[in-house]
């Protein structure tokens, strides 16, 4: 199964859950050296497109109550309300756009050996977690995430607090978490 963007799609009409992908989906997703042997892709997702406007939210509200705190001093800084309304939504966009980079960057994947984890803009990083060695997974939705029908999932290897793998705000959470601790419980 796949989830791009809280859409999900199976490998094959009437697979089960615990299904490879079909081969040409991978292929046009995964680089082919990525996959080690007879390593088989059995989830392969992205954040929520959520995860740009949460992401984003705080950071909006400050710029338009920015702009309009500049509307109401406009005679002290000496714009028109049209060119400050023009920065706000220039700098509104520019967050939005970045943000939307960031969640692009994001894609998470579980296979039938390991859990992998690629994020990043400017600075690529990969981190990867053999199913044999997870310990622990976590399934956090606070009531903001719920709303939206979303929720992190956290894969811990060791018996410390940080998790090595984090699928941030990912669609479906409970059926993704289920298919996570299945594979590790297979594996182990």
């Amino acid at each position: 199964m796949v989830h791009v963007g809280g859409a999900r799609w199976r490998g094959a009409a009437g697979m089960s859950e615990d299904a490879p992908l079909a081969p040409q989906l991978v292929a046009n997703t995964v680089p082919q050296e990525m996959l080690h042997g007879d390593e088989v892709v059995l989830i392969l997702t992205k954040p929520s497109l959520w995860f740009v406007v949460i992401t984003s939210f705080r950071f909006l509200v400050g710029a338009a109550l920015l702009g309009v705190l500049a509307v109401r001093m406009q005679s002290m800084i000496n714009l028109s309300v049209q060119t400050i309304a023009m920065v706000t939504a220039l700098v509104c966009a520019g967050r939005l756009v970045w943000a939307m980079l960031v969640w692009s960057s994001h894609t998470y994947m579980l296979t039938n050996q390991r859990i992998v984890t690629i994020k990043g803009v400017l600075n690529t990083t990969m981190s990867q977690a053999n199913l044999r060695k997870v310990q622990r997974t976590v399934l956090y939705r606070p009531l903001y995430l719920k709303l939206f029908g979303i929720g992190t999932v956290g894969i811990g290897t060791a018996a410390t607090t940080d998790f090595e793998a984090t699928w941030v705000m990912i669609g479906r959470p409970l059926q993704t978490h289920e298919a996570i601790v299945a594979a590790v419980n297979k594996v182990q």
